[in-house]
This record gives C-alpha cells, structure tokens and sequence, in this order.
C-alpha cells in the first residue's frame, strides 16, 4: 500500500501525550536530602575568607581573591583561593575555595578543594556531604560511595541521598556496581528510610522497575517523604502497567495530601493519556491557584481544544499572546478553532501569524486549502510563490505544496508539469521527487514513478517511503513480485510496525501464492488501519484462498462502517462475490 505522509494531520497529539504539558517526568528526589552543592554555597552567603595569621605571599594573594571576588572575576579569586588552600592546607580556605567555586560554576575547581578539604579535615560532616555531591554529578558514583561510607567512622549516617544525582545510563557499569554494593546495605540498615529509596531511584534508572517497586514497599511504612515517595510509585507503575494504573495510585496519594502541587501535576499529565476530560479538569484546578502559570495555561488550553471546547481553549490561547508566551503554537490552535467555527479569514489571519517552528509547514497547509476552498486557488499560489522568494532554504516544500493543493482540485496533469520545473531548478530534492512518483503512479505513468524512486534510493538506500512505494506498484501495476518482495521486506525490516507496508508486504506474499503468511500480514494491517484499500486486499486473499465465508463477512462488517468503498467495491466486482 502506497501511504503519502499527510502534512495536514494533526500536530497537536504531542502536546496530548504529555511532551509540551508542564514537565514532571523528573519529579523525585531523595527524602531529607541535603542541598545539592551547587546550592550550598547560599547558606554560607560567600562569608568572609579566613583571617588567621599568613605569610605575606598568602595574604597578598588572598587579597587579590577578595578584590577580584569583588569585581565578578571568579575565575581568578578561585584559582588564588586553590592555590592558597593547598599551599597552606587550611581546612578554612579550602572549604572556602569549594563554596566560591560552586558559586562561580567551576566544577573541577569544586572537586579539586572539595577533595582538599576532606584530606585536610576529614571529619567534616560538610566537606564529606559536598564533595560526595560533586563526585555523583561528576559521574563517578562509586567514588561518592566510598566517601559516603567513610561517615560511619565517625559516627554519623551517611547522606545517601546524594546518589539520586547519578546520571548513569541504565546498563552502565558503574551503575550496576554501585547497586551491587548498596544492597547488603539496604539489608543491614532496614529502618534507614533515604538509603532505601535512593536504592529503589537508582534501580529505576536501571530499568529494573519490579525491583524498584519491590524495594520502595519496604519504606511505605517508614515515613519517608509521602509526595516523592507517591511519585516514584506512580512512575514505576506507569512503566509496569499503565497511565490509569499511575493515575489511580496518585488519587490515592492526593487524598492524603490533598494540597501537593506535584501529584496532581503528575496526574493531570496522566490524564491526557486515556481520560482528556479528566485532565481538563485537573489542569483547571491548577490553575486556580496559578493563572497565570504558562505550562498550565497552555497544557489545559490543548487539551480543552481535544475535547473540542472551543471557547475555552480560545480564552487560553488568547491569554499566552496576551502575555507574549507561545505566541506561534497558539496562532495555529486559534487558526484551528476558528476553522471549526466557520470562520475561515479569521482562520486565514491566524496562520499568517504563524511564522516558524514545527507548525509553519502545517499552517501554511492549511492556509492555502482555504483560500482554495473559497476560490482563492490563484492567490494560494501567489502566497506560495511570496514565500519561495521570502524563504528560498524551504523553496522545495513549497513548491511541492502547490503540486499537491493543483492535484486536489483536479489540475494533475498541471501538478506534474509544475514538479518538473521544480526538479529542473532542485535535482538533488528528494522531497520534490517522491511528489512526481507518487502523482505519476496516479497518472498510469510508472516509467516516471520507478525512475524517480530509483533515484530517491540511488542516493538514500533506507528511505522507507520510496522502498514500499516502489514495492507496492511493481506488485500492483506491473507483476514483478519477487523485485517487489525484497523492496517491501527490506522497508519492513526497518518499519515493522508500519500498516502501510504490512499491508504492501501482504499483498507482495498474495501474489508470489503465499496465502498463510499474506493472511497474516493483511490482518494485522487491517487490524492496525481499516481502511478501503486494505480491507480490499484481504478480502481478495480470503476470496482466493477458499475462505469465502471470512470474506463475506469482511465485507458486511467494513460496508456497515463505510458508505464509501470504491475499493472493496472493485474487488467483489471483479471476483464475482455475492454477499
């Protein structure tokens, strides 16, 4: 099956799924958990260096750290500050040297008096805390570990929570390492609730989500922090089961600690996934407390759009320009609503406004199929025409543009002569020639239809479109299905799960006479796509295969959803089915 990528679909299914809702995909860290370093050095407010009796140098140079501390010159307090702490192995300068440093954003400078400090001054509760910190930050966890486990010969508890901050990829050694090593811990201190639940984070991170939600069951009980401990639960079920299933524990959650921003945040974006009214309503009920919130304010506008309540989604989006914020996702929404309500110059105005990003393309779309539509044709392609000279690096795409809006309003002869002067000044553009095969396999033209997708796979050999559409019509128009099988199996090999080229896959296998694998694949592409061409496809193989009775009742079944079926209608014409 030939499937042209419609650059009319829906854009908004991004913003549905979560990606643009305001972001709690990293909501947890460890309960009790000290300041991360970078923010130590707020508390201590860059107190007053050291005063104790120096050398004339030290003080000269400590001098120069202050002046230039003074002036905003930190890369050279820091390096004066360094060097005198490990000239002088002051605990005082080093600790100080760690804080400007964290300050002053230079981590290897931090790790370098961090490490100082610790040497000089090795119990301090502190130095240990920072420099542990720095060191997962830094990646090396197992390091951290061993400064951490080296509180114990003081007496102390060591601060776990500062490995949350690893950002090992799952797999990696180190990671699986520092798990090994922080299990018999876990064992040992079974009433030590932040080791726990820092355990169950970094078997997160290691995708090991049945032993994380194993692990926090064990501090459930514990009194660990009941809001990070609720949205670590909620993540870990959403990875094993699903959105509702997250959703529901966080309801729980929420009853006990109704006023946590995070779990109804962390709801709302649930929501989205399989109950958009829900998630309007929750999005709502953020706002009252923040109206003014941009996530929140965008986040419940697409969302009440996809629930088609137009006017509220309006107000929203009239909002966020009215404070400058998503000025371009908003026009397009606006753009959107406005068609819906038969308002298409305002929709016009709308899309004009949309001048970059991901939505320019689908704007201006939908831009000239109105005019179009109101018998604007010739000022559709003067648009068009303004912005290849306005945007000459998008020329192709526009030029492609008026090929397809000619082709739908019944000018495709005209289409094609305009693809070929786009080709003539743009050779090398695949886009512009995979428009022409498409459009010449529509016209009867395959001689042009194989050549420009043999071109398209001279110069991109894995282009899934040209493989399967080049497939499909060598198996449909002409008979050459074995060169048709290797093309379609190679575009599946690299999109399997594409409905389009299982459909293509079947229909190659149909006709080489493997009818139990062609079912197969035709089912699960009608499965995944019921539509015309592929409901034709396996009724035709049913048909063949002596299963008429799948067929017939393929055929009431897809004729009851559908009053236009020029396809299926081919098919029981051309086989004589009576049904």
């Amino acid at each position: 099956m030939t499937q042209l990528k419609d650059t009319t679909a829906a854009v908004l299914h991004d913003e549905v799924d979560g990606t643009a809702i305001e972001s709690t995909d990293n909501p947890i860290t460890a309960p009790n958990k000290e300041t991360s370093a970078a923010a130590v050095i707020l508390d201590s407010e860059l107190k007053e260096a050291p005063t104790r009796p120096f050398s004339e140098q030290t003080l000269y140079n400590l001098l120069i750290a202050e002046l230039a501390t003074h002036e905003q010159n930190f890369p050279l307090a820091i390096e004066k500050y360094l060097i005198e702490a490990q000239s002088t192995l002051d605990s005082g300068l080093a600790s100080h040297a760690t804080r400007l440093s964290l300050y002053g954003r230079d981590i290897k400078a931090a790790l370098s008096s961090a490490q100082l400090w610790l040497q000089i001054e090795p119990d301090s509760e502190k130095a240990a805390a920072i420099y542990a910190d720095l060191l997962t930050q830094s990646g090396e966890a197992l390091h951290a570990l061993d400064v951490l486990e080296s509180q114990y010969t003081y007496g102390r508890i060591p601060n776990y929570g500062v490995l949350s901050q690893t950002t090992l990829a799952a797999g990696d050694r180190q990671l699986i390492e520092l798990l090994a090593r922080l299990a018999p811990l876990v064992e040992q201190h079974a009433d030590h609730t932040e080791l726990i639940f820092t355990y169950a984070l970094l078997l997160q991170q290691n995708e090991q989500h049945d032993e994380a939600l194993s692990t926090l069951d064990k501090v459930k009980d514990l009194q660990a922090n009941p809001s990070q401990a609720a949205l670590l639960r909620a993540q870990l079920l959403e990875k094993l089961f699903d959105a509702k299933t997250a959703a529901k524990s966080l309801s729980k959650a929420i009853k006990k600690q109704p006023e946590e921003r995070a779990l109804r945040l962390y709801r709302a974006k649930l929501l989205t996934r399989f109950d958009l009214e829900a998630a309007e309503k929750a999005f709502a009920y953020l706002l009252e407390d923040a109206p003014n919130n941009i996530n929140l304010l965008f986040s419940h506008a697409v969302v009440a759009h996809e629930n088609k309540h137009y006017e509220t989604a309006r107000r929203g989006f009239e909002t966020l320009i009215s404070h400058n914020q998503r000025n371009t996702v908003s026009h397009y929404y606006l753009g959107q609503i406005a068609e819906q309500q038969g308002e298409s110059n305002v929709a016009i105005a709308r899309y004009r406004q949309v001048k970059a990003g991901k939505y320019f393309m689908p704007a201006t779309q939908r831009l000239i199929n109105l005019q179009a539509e109101q018998g604007q044709l010739l000022e559709a392609r003067r648009y068009l025409a303004s912005l290849r000279i306005a945007i000459p690096l998008q020329a192709p795409n526009f030029w492609a543009l008026e090929a397809s809006l000619l082709k739908a309003h019944g000018q495709a002869e005209e289409a094609r002569e305009l693809l070929n002067l786009a080709i003539e000044r743009f050779p090398e553009q695949l886009l512009l020639r995979l428009e022409r095969a498409l459009m010449s396999e529509q016209l009867n033209d395959f001689a042009t239809t194989e050549s420009d997708l043999r071109f398209i796979l001279s110069r991109d050999p894995d282009n899934v479109t040209a493989l399967n559409a080049l497939g499909y019509s060598l198996s449909n128009r002409v008979g050459r299905y074995k060169e048709a099988l290797v093309l379609v199996e190679k575009a599946f090999a690299l999109r399997p799960d594409d409905p389009a080229i299982i459909d293509s896959l079947g229909w190659a296998q149909y006709r080489l006479g493997q009818f139990d694998t062609a079912t197969k694949h035709l089912e699960s592409a009608f499965e995944q796509f019921p539509d015309d061409e592929v409901a034709a496809h396996l009724i035709e193989v049913y048909w063949v295969n002596n299963e008429k009775s799948k067929a017939r009742s393929l055929i009431r079944q897809f004729k009851k959803q559908s009053s236009d079926t020029p396809k299926v209608d081919e098919a029981i014409n051309r086989l004589g089915i009576s049904w």
